[in-house]
């Protein structure tokens, strides 16, 4: 190891987590161990620690799912649902997502619910998509919590509930997850579950805005643009925002 290396990497082990340098990492993948793997190949991928290569990347998910590692099928499931990764068919991620399920690992039950919900590899079925989203949400995924209030907004596979989409959504919204902050802003813009509240909405689309989401940017602007008796009319404020929205390809705020 070279003196001064940082250590870049935290791996989990019986005895807690431990820092390693990438040089510490390389060496244990190179032996055969599988959570190596899964850590190197992840840098690889988003260039953590390591000029990225993806090619590289996928490689070592694939032997350290090849060689059983839970994280290792799940990442690749997750990239495989993003579009990112092409050499998996949909049967060999449903087989990788039970191998995550059956490891107790809570993305496993979030994407076993996305995959009921789609159709994907298994016949679409709602109310096994909301079992599993339920099981994520048991375990603290926040994906899985915003998920699940699709369904109860729209009645699939549970019995439709406006307010409890809106507190699941609220939950996982306030966990940081981008998806759910936008959709509590358009339940409080609309009273959808809750009372009408411009200005929590405002709140809630900036959250989301702050995150990158185009639609929550495009949906501030107008906002400010009409105003409301909790939410004054800023003309400066949804320029800004329907700017930003356009600069970050909105075509409807050009």
């Amino acid at each position: 190891m070279a003196d001064g290396e940082k250590k870049n990497f935290v791996m989990e082990t019986d005895n807690g987590p431990v820092e390693l340098t990438l040089t510490e990492v390389k060496a244990l993948a190179s032996q055969g161990d599988t959570d190596a793997m899964f850590a190197l190949g992840m840098a690889y991928i988003f260039g953590h620690a390591v000029e990225q290569n993806k090619g590289l990347g996928y490689d070592l998910l694939e032997r350290s799912a090849e060689a059983g590692n839970p994280d290792s099928k799940i990442l690749l499931v997750q990239l495989y649902f993003d579009g990112d990764y092409l050499a998996m068919t949909a049967e060999q991620a449903w087989g990788y997502i039970q191998d995550a399920r059956d490891a107790g690992i809570a993305e496993g039950f979030l994407y076993s619910g996305l995959a009921h919900m789609d159709g994907i590899g298994v016949d679409q079925d709602y109310v096994k998509a909301a079992e599993d989203f339920n099981a994520a949400a048991q375990r603290g995924n926040q994906e899985a919590r915003n998920s699940l209030a699709y369904l109860y907004m729209n009645g699939l596979g549970v019995p439709q509930d406006e307010t409890k989409a809106f507190g699941l959504f609220k939950n996982a919204a306030n966990s940081g997850n981008v998806n759910a902050q936008y959709q509590t802003g358009i339940c409080y813009q609309f009273g959808t579950g809750c009372k009408p509240d411009w200005k929590k909405a405002a709140d809630f689309l900036t959250r989301a805005a702050e995150q990158g989401d185009v639609e929550a940017m495009e949906r501030l602007g107008y906002l400010f643009y009409e105003g409301s008796e909790d939410l004054p009319a800023d003309d400066r404020k949804s320029f800004e925002w329907f700017l930003q929205a356009a600069g970050n390809g909105s075509v409807s705020s050009m």
